[in-house]
C-alpha cells in the first residue's frame, strides 16, 4: 500500500488528491488516505505560528505557484473563502466516515477538496459536510451530531500524532515502502521509486 497524508486546507494536497490514485494504480498499488491537522504540526513541531501564505515573500510565491502548477497540470483551481472553510471539521468528518468505510471516506475527501479548491464552494458548517457525504454516498454517520464529540476530536488528534510519528510534517506527503516524499512536485520521484525501488 501507498500512504497519502493530506490536510484539506492545502492546495497542493488538493492537486495531489486528483492524481495519486491513478499513479498508484499504474504500479499495482492501493492508497491509504490519512487526514491530519497540518496547523498543529506547523505549530508544535516546526515552531511556525503563521500560515505559510502569510509569510513575507514566501506567501506571494505560493499564491503564484499554486495557480501556475494547476494550469501546468490542467487541474481546475478556483479556491473558496479560506476563512469560512471548516477545515478541521472536514478532517474530523473524514475519520468518522473512514472508520466505517475507507473507500467512502476517499470519495468524501475528494469532493471536499473539489468544492473548496476548484468550485469556490467551501463547506462552512457541519450540515454542508453532511450534504457532501450524502452526495458522495458517504453518509454513514450523522456528522452534525458527531463532529463536536470528544471522541471525534481525539480521533483527529491521534491521526495527527501518528502522522508525525511516521515522519510527516507537511502536506501532501506520500510514504511508499518506508520512503517519504513531501510535496506534489515529488510525485514523479515517487513514481520512479515505485518502478525501480532505487535511485
Amino acid at each position: 500500500m501507498l500512504d497519502f497524508y493530506f490536510d484539506f486546507f492545502s492546495p497542493y494536497g488538493y492537486i495531489a488528491s486528483t492524481r495519486i490514485e491513478a499513479l498508484a494504480a499504474r504500479h499495482g498499488r492501493g492508497v491509504r488516505w490519512h487526514a491530519f491537522h497540518m496547523r498543529s504540526v506547523m505549530k508544535d513541531r516546526l515552531g511556525l505560528t503563521q500560515a505559510l501564505t502569510a509569510l513575507p515573500l514566501k506567501g506571494d510565491y505560493i499564491r503564484h505557484d499554486i495557480r501556475r502548477l494547476a494550469r501546468w497540470l490542467d487541474v481546475p483551481y478556483a479556491p473558496g473563502d479560506t476563512a469560512a472553510f471548516v477545515n478541521v471539521a472536514a478532517d474530523r468528518a473524514f475519520w468518522l466516515i473512514h472508520d466505517q468505510d475507507a473507500e467512502a471516506a476517499k470519495r468524501f475527501a475528494a469532493e471536499v477538496f473539489r468544492r473548496h479548491h476548484a468550485l469556490g464552494d467551501s463547506p462552512r458548517d457541519a450540515q454542508a459536510l453532511m450534504d457532501i457525504a450524502v452526495a458522495t454516498r458517504a453518509d454513514l454517520v450523522d456528522l452534525p451530531q458527531a463532529l463536536d464529540g470528544q471522541a471525534c476530536k481525539d480521533r483527529l488528534r491521534d491521526a495527527t500524532d501518528a502522522a508525525m510519528a511516521a515522519g510527516v510534517w507537511g502536506a501532501p506527503t506520500f510514504i511508499a515502502d518506508g520512503e517519504i516524499f513531501w510535496g506534489v512536485d515529488r510525485m514523479p520521484m515517487l513514481e520512479h521509486w515505485l518502478q525501480h525501488k532505487e535511485w
